[in-house]
């Protein structure tokens, strides 16, 4: 059986070639005695389409990011106070509450201590660490650097952590300024404008179009509040099933992106995420192609996915990444210049790690200010509906107030 093989020298460098073998474990076997750590291993012909094909994302249970945070904090101590790595693995597992990262650890110390390396072990748990995370310990690991590479791991998952709670927080006051104004609109309908219907009538005073118009909409909701929420319903169902297509996913991605406001904010976020992972691993010595590879399991953008594939084709092809990033517009020119001239002085992950701090940053300011101007646009909004059903109600009352006085 022939395999298609990448792998890395335990100086950090990378070799590529194919061979034959018995079975996988065989081609393992054969490659771990010859001090080379597995990154890529596939049978032969079915490499170039795993490489370029959209990253299936696994069912298994993964481990959450406070889970890793922890489990990297405490590995990083243990080794760099120079306990082995089995007895760190069996201290981790001693200290975890969770019964579910208990059982992970104990496997991954049993299979260590039979033998295999940790980056082996952590790919035998399908799914319960990422990409990113097996292929820089699997770096750290040939390099001698495993307490460093658990280092920048806890920073790496703090940051992104940090920048979920920073987005989710951003979303929540629009959100629910948006559900109050719902909440209105469908009150002001239902129970406040049918109660002065038959006080006109009554009265028999005329009407302006405006209040017309108002009783005209609060009966055809009244009328039409099932077919409504029945619409509401079904639209949210067809969303969820359709998220699970990959056509509506990557309509909706393309979408998304070619927002006006809205789509350059998503684009700098995932970007900065991606640069993050990319400083993280060339710390840890990953070469440049496996690191843009490895970078895609990252992100679930299918719309930023094929620009990153783009930059990795080009980059695959002899290319340079910043001329890669600039061709397929995959960032702001300054950011390309910055990481272009990182690039031609040997400090590309000194670059990329500058600038993803830097988009932070102003991510995080262009968060805020979007979120402190949704805030009066929504409340301005909410004024004019309460206000035109005021002014549409009470106006007839003034008018026949006057008549009769």
């Amino acid at each position: 059986m022939q395999f298609a093989v990448e792998a890395m020298r335990p100086d950090g460098s990378t070799v590529t070639e194919r061979f034959e073998a018995h079975d996988r474990d065989a081609a393992l076997d054969g490659l771990r005695s010859k001090g080379l750590v597995v990154l890529r291993l596939n049978e032969s012909g079915t490499d170039s389409a795993g490489a370029h094909a959209t990253p299936q994302f696994s069912g298994g249970a993964k481990l959450s990011s406070r889970d890793v945070i922890l489990l990297t904090r405490q590995l990083k101590m243990l080794l760099e106070a120079g306990a082995p790595l089995v007895p760190a693995l069996e201290a981790a597992c001693e200290q975890t509450a969770k019964p579910g990262v208990r059982a992970v650890l104990a496997r991954l110390r049993e299979r260590v201590e039979e033998g295999d390396s940790l980056s082996d072990a952590l790919d035998a748990e399908h799914g319960a660490f990422n990409p990113v995370f097996c292929t820089m310990i699997a770096a750290g690991e040939a390099t001698a650097s495993l307490p460093q590479v658990f280092g920048r791991l806890c920073q790496l998952t703090q940051q992104q952590l940090q920048t979920r709670k920073m987005v989710l927080g951003a979303m929540i006051y629009p959100s629910l300024l948006s559900l109050l104004l719902t909440g209105v609109v469908v009150v002001l309908l239902t129970f406040v404008v049918p109660r002065f219907r038959p006080l006109f009538d009554t009265l028999g005073t005329p009407l302006p179009v405006t209040t017309h118009m108002l009783f005209a909409a609060s009966e055809q909701f009244l009328a039409s509040w099932p077919y409504i929420l029945g619409g509401v319903l079904v639209g949210l169902g067809v969303l969820v099933v359709g998220l699970r297509s990959r056509r509506m996913r990557v309509w909706l991605d393309e979408l998304a992106m070619r927002l006006p406001i809205i789509g350059r904010v998503m684009a700098r976020l995932i970007f900065a995420r991606v640069l993050r992972v990319w400083a993280a691993m060339l710390r840890c010595h990953v070469p440049l192609l496996e690191t843009i590879r490895q970078s895609r399991e990252a992100i679930t953008n299918v719309a930023f996915l094929r620009l990153l594939s783009d930059v990795e084709e080009r980059v695959a092809s002899g290319g340079r990444m910043g001329q890669a990033l600039a061709a397929t517009g995959l960032a702001d020119p300054v950011i390309v210049s910055a990481l272009r001239t990182g690039e031609d002085n040997g400090r590309l992950a000194e670059a990329a790690e500058f600038v993803s701090d830097w988009m932070d940053e102003d991510n995080t300011s262009t968060l805020q200010h979007l979120t402190k101007l949704a805030e009066p646009v929504l409340l301005v909004v909410m004024g004019l509906i309460v206000g035109f059903v005021a002014m549409s109600l009470f106006l007839p009352l003034f008018d026949l107030a006057a008549a009769t006085g």
